[in-house]
């Protein structure tokens, strides 16, 4: 497959995914607040939001791929109701080109569910009796929510986890390694296994953990949060090409009004050290209320023009601990 233009969303982000150069900068969110969208759109601030308000969004700014969430996170108020984000599963992938993601959770996430913060973390940390067999649970349970989504019609799955703060991991990076990443392992193998590529997203500094990332077998990172150390050309360096990276903007950089050339230059200083390969462009942690959307307009508008090098017709090779 040659990808040149015109090329579905779809296709060129699953092509990125496998390591493929895409055609052009592609774009996508992790999160879309629906507050957000009835501001761009003119709605009530009660009113319902239809998938079709959504998909008028994405499609105005350009983007590549829509996330669909079956959690919030660990700490937040309220869930997504499962049939209704399987409904939306189904949505996207017959009314639209965009590359379907579905955000779950991994088995960090689900210990914390479990137990609370503070507890997970004394028992990933001092080996508890019961974690084993808790975790071995957590990924055959999750497997299945992944069969679910798959067959409901996600093109990938995005595995969100919270393991680390602006200083690093949580946890100490080898309990970790002993108690934690071969239960992400066999969950992104599972996945793969469906023909969903994996994209595992975490806030915070990564990098005492980053190499233990890439061995499980994962196919992109999302996140890569400025504010903890992390960026575009750092992540590119320390994976290889074969990567597919998404995110590395703030949303505190873009909450102060900025000109059509201070956007251009600040995406030439993210972009242009790893312009070329696997990249997916968008905020560390995806939309907000509040943001302005003259700005919103302007940074995506910019984006999509932004130069970009003919991709090659391969797919690219390894890089050595991926």
């Amino acid at each position: 497959m040659t990808l040149t233009e015109p090329a579905l969303s779809r296709q060129v982000v699953a092509a990125a995914l496998a390591g493929r150069t895409p055609p052009r900068l592609l774009l996508g969110e992790l999160v879309l607040e629906l507050d957000l969208v009835r501001a761009a759109l003119g709605l009530a601030a009660d009113a319902a939001v239809p998938l079709a308000a959504e998909q008028a969004l994405l499609r105005r700014w350009g983007h590549d791929a829509v996330v669909v969430p079956f959690s919030h996170g660990w700490g937040a108020p309220t869930q997504p109701e499962p049939e209704d984000a399987l409904f939306r599963l189904g949505y996207w992938q017959e009314e639209s080109d965009l590359f379907v993601c579905a955000l779950v959770d991994g088995p960090f996430s689900a210990a914390v569910k479990a137990w609370g913060w503070q507890n997970a973390l004394i028992h990933l940390t001092r080996d508890h009796p019961d974690l084993e067999a808790f975790m071995a649970d957590a990924v055959v349970e999750l497997s299945e929510q992944l069969g679910r989504v798959a067959a409901a019609g996600a093109d990938g799955v995005i595995i969100g986890e919270d393991l680390a703060l602006r200083n690093g991991p949580t946890v100490r990076p080898d309990h970790l390694r002993q108690r934690y990443f071969p239960y992400l392992t066999l969950l992104t193998l599972a996945a793969q296994d469906l023909g969903l590529p994996v994209i595992f997203h975490s806030d915070g500094n990564l990098w005492p953990i980053w190499q233990d990332l890439l061995q499980c077998g994962i196919d992109g990172v999302q996140g890569l949060d400025p504010y903890s150390a992390m960026s575009l050309a750092q992540a590119r360096a320390r994976s290889g090409p074969r990567l597919c990276l998404w995110g590395n903007l703030d949303l505190g950089w873009l909450a102060q009004p900025r000109s059509g050339e201070e956007i251009a230059a600040r995406l030439h200083d993210l972009i242009d050290p790893v312009a070329g390969a696997p990249l997916i462009f968008g905020f560390c942690g995806g939309l907000a209320p509040g943001l302005s959307l003259p700005q919103l307009d302007l940074l995506y508008a910019t984006a999509a023009a932004f130069p970009w090098p003919a991709p090659a017709d391969r797919v690219l090779a390894p890089s050595a601990g991926f």
